[in-house]
Order: C-alpha cells, then structure tokens, then sequence
C-alpha cells in the first residue's frame, strides 16, 4: 500500500509492505514535491533523522530512503529519473556500494540518502 502524504510530508512505510516499482517510487516523490516540506518525513521529536523511512522492493532487493532526505535531492533524483537516467548502487564515501543514484555521471546526489540493503549491487 502506497503511504500517505499528511501535511508536508511522507507517512512512515513498514518495511514489510514496501514499493514494488520505479513508477510507484517516482509518483510518490512527485507528490510530495507538491508540499511545502523540506524533508521528506518529518523530523520533529525524533531520536534518529536519518532513520529508514521508504521501502522498496525491486527484483527481490531491499532499498530504503532515510526521512531527512531534502527536497533539493529528491527533485533532482525525480529530473534525472525523467530523463531516462539508470538507477545505480554507487560507492558510498566509505568505499561502500551502498548508495542509490541516478546521476548521469554517476555521482551521489546531494540531499538525497537512498540505500541499498545489499552491498555491492550495481544496476537496479
């Protein structure tokens, strides 16, 4: 089920119901960019921000985006996603292919903390 956007942003996803699809992750992204939030979840009170808040399943692969990822970052993600740029598990600054972007050089976007739950994979 397709979580909710309340306010200015995101509901919290249970990670056992995540997204099945690139388009139901774009819509989602689309939508939220209709608000005025500068987060996709909403930090206030919370002990960790950059705590799991989007799930995704793709291929039998786990993916999450963390609740502080920025509106800069996510309406660049959604461009690219537009433009027919791949989705890609790239290095994170650990050396670690962890991070999702769809940089067309393949550069981490800014603002934007997308993850894969499996190291090492590359094309999503």
């Amino acid at each position: 089920m397709q979580p909710k956007i309340t306010g200015n942003h995101i509901e919290k996803m249970n990670r056992e119901y995540p997204l099945t699809s690139k388009s139901q992750v774009i819509t989602l992204l689309q939508e939220w960019l209709f608000t005025l939030g500068a987060t996709i979840g909403d930090l206030y009170g919370r002990r960790s921000n950059p705590e799991p808040w989007l799930w995704i399943k793709i291929n039998n692969n786990l993916y999450k985006i963390h609740a502080d990822s920025k509106r800069e970052g996510i309406e660049v993600f959604v461009k690219n996603h537009e433009n027919t740029n791949s989705w890609k598990v790239i290095a994170n600054r650990n050396k670690i292919f962890n991070k999702v972007s769809n940089d067309a050089t393949g550069k981490a976007i800014k603002g934007l903390y997308f993850y894969s739950e499996s190291i090492g994979q590359r094309e999503i």
